[in-house]
């Protein structure tokens, strides 16, 4: 069989680290790990475990395709050879009954060369509820050396050479812990929709809306169901905590936005679904926890008449995009 090398950017991700850790040291060979300026104790938590290598990530923009050739180049260093890479993020926990299916020997035994695919299930406020997508996306790779062409961001994780067979593997889930966190996936969501603004890698300012709609069901799409307790129940059985969460008022995407506030002035930001939030009180956390890079003065937010005027157009645009959907087939989609 295949070594399995799994593959994970983390910055602050203390809060799901030794999690994700506990898991996956149980099943792959080794882990590396890139990490881009973390300020919390993810550094501290990866050193408890010795199948980890920790690389630094330099990096001081945001680059996806910079990171995903770091943690390969990195893998193909330490495990010369064939080799499964995983491409996890620290938020992403291989379900309980996973190492046990057909599927997991078939991942380990494909030929180099293989795209691997899974399904991505998104936990939604409680580990009992999920929402589930009908779609598998590829986050592994049987590594037979192929290049690596990434893209700043919503980049392909691993090698997808043209013409690569492609295994869809049904039995082995990934579990996604950030919806669980409803202020975290919140704070994400306006960062990364200021990020895109920045980088100029989403102009359709309607379009970023719709990629990051601000609210609890953030997904908007696919269907809800009841977790299974056989994803859990083999990691609760080895001790593993899979249910605690924290998720305070304020987080380092927060601090990130300031920074951006500040740079680059709040009025870029205005059309941002960005505004049904406390700017000033995140502010002012912000300077007593001693970040620098934070503006000086309170926040200039949208005014309240453009922020409902872009809600009301995002909402209509919204619905449009979903009939078209539906009209020609592509896909079905469950409204907020």
């Amino acid at each position: 069989m295949n070594p399995l090398v799994v593959l994970t950017p983390v910055r602050n991700e203390a809060w799901i680290l030794e999690r994700f850790l506990e898991v996956t040291t149980r099943v792959a060979d080794r882990i590396v790990i890139a990490d881009q300026s973390s300020s919390d104790r993810t550094r501290e938590i990866a050193a408890r475990h010795p199948k980890v290598t920790v690389v630094t990530n330099d990096d001081p923009g945001f680059s996806e395709a910079r990171r995903q050739k770091l943690l390969i180049d990195t893998a193909r260093e330490l495990v010369p050879g064939p080799k499964v890479l995983l491409a996890l993020d620290a938020d992403e926990i291989i379900a309980a009954d996973a190492p046990g299916s057909p599927g997991w020997r078939t991942m380990l035994t494909a030929p180099p060369g293989t795209v691997l695919a899974f399904e991505l299930i998104d936990l939604i406020l409680t580990t009992d509820r999920c929402m589930r997508h009908d779609r598998w996306r590829p986050f592994g790779y049987v590594d037979d050396g192929a290049e690596h062409d990434g893209r700043l961001i919503h980049s392909g994780r691993v090698p997808l050479p043209d013409g690569a067979p492609r295994l869809k593997l049904n039995d082995v889930r990934l579990l996604h812990y950030a919806p669980l966190r409803s202020t975290g996936m919140a704070s994400k969501l306006r960062w990364y929709s200021m990020v895109e603004n920045v980088l100029g890698t989403c102009p359709p300012v309607f379009k970023r809306r719709l990629r990051y709609l601000n609210h609890l069901d953030f997904t908007w799409e696919g269907r809800v169901e009841q977790t299974r307790p056989e994803w859990f129940e083999g990691w609760e059985a080895a001790g593993i905590d899979m249910e605690t969460i924290e998720d305070p008022p304020f987080h380092w995407y927060d601090v990130e936005a300031l920074r951006m506030f500040a740079q680059h002035g709040t009025r870029r930001f205005w059309l941002d679904d960005v505004w049904r939030f406390d700017w000033e009180a995140a502010r002012q956390w912000a300077i007593r926890q001693g970040y620098d890079g934070i503006p000086t003065g309170p926040v200039k937010a949208a005014p309240d008449w453009l922020v409902w005027v872009m809600r009301l157009l995002g909402y209509i645009h919204r619905h449009q995009v979903w009939i078209r959907q539906r009209l020609s087939g592509r896909r079905s989609r469950r409204l907020a």
